[in-house]
């Protein structure tokens, strides 16, 4: 089966979340149906349910990880975090004077701050 990342809403919150290719992967791979999660992230680390990849903490940055995946025309992508876990980015978390555009693969340097939808990649520049 084929997975990508799709948009969810937390059903506690009412906040929207991206249902990972990952989350996916590991709910396909552990025999589970492979269906949103009805909480958000946020709210599953808060009740204690959240899988310890997400719940993880992720340390000091800043890090130097690897554009899983960029799209341009929707503002957002990915970064597989060191650990293996992978992070979610935005075009406003691009670092001031960036570029517009990451290709899959390119090393970039970036903070992670956490967010009511989890842990996002801020002051994403790309590796000189």
């Amino acid at each position: 089966m084929a997975h990508r990342d799709t948009w969810a809403t937390c059903e506690k919150c009412g906040t929207q979340f991206v249902f990972t290719v990952e989350e996916q992967r590991r709910l396909a791979d552990s025999g589970a149906d492979v269906t949103p999660p009805a909480w958000c992230p946020q709210c599953r680390r808060q009740a204690g349910t959240a899988p310890r990849q997400q719940a993880a903490s992720l340390g000091e940055g800043p890090f130097e990880g690897v554009v899983k995946w960029y799209d341009t025309e929707k503002g957002y992508g990915f970064i597989k975090h060191p650990d293996g876990s992978d992070i979610f980015f935005h075009r406003s978390g691009i670092a001031p004077g960036g570029p517009e555009r990451f290709a899959d693969g390119v090393l970039v340097t970036y903070l992670v701050e956490e967010t009511e939808k989890g842990p996002q990649a801020v002051e994403v520049a790309p590796l000189s």
